[in-house]
């Protein structure tokens, strides 16, 4: 659930682990797999709770995904080529 509630751990919380998440891609663009392992290495993440991170960030038009890699979206512009 992305709004948090007072009986949830925050740093378990999408929209917490998104922050991470584009931290992460501010430095440079990862490989799906390669930017989960680092994630799971620094914070406490499931698979799914990435996936949920990965897809809320792309539907919000932050990040973008080309085949097996994901940056952000610098130019600020939808991906309408698909």
């Amino acid at each position: 659930m992305l709004i948090p509630s007072k009986y949830e751990d925050i740093n378990s919380n999408l929209l917490v682990l998104g922050s991470f998440v584009i931290q992460a891609l501010k430095k440079h663009s990862y490989n799906i797999e390669d930017l989960f392992q680092r994630l799971k290495k620094n914070h406490s993440i499931n698979l799914e709770q990435y996936f949920n991170v990965i897809t809320f960030l792309w539907l919000a038009d932050i990040v973008v995904l080309n085949t097996y890699q994901i940056s952000l979206n610098i130019s600020g512009k939808k991906d309408v080529s698909k």
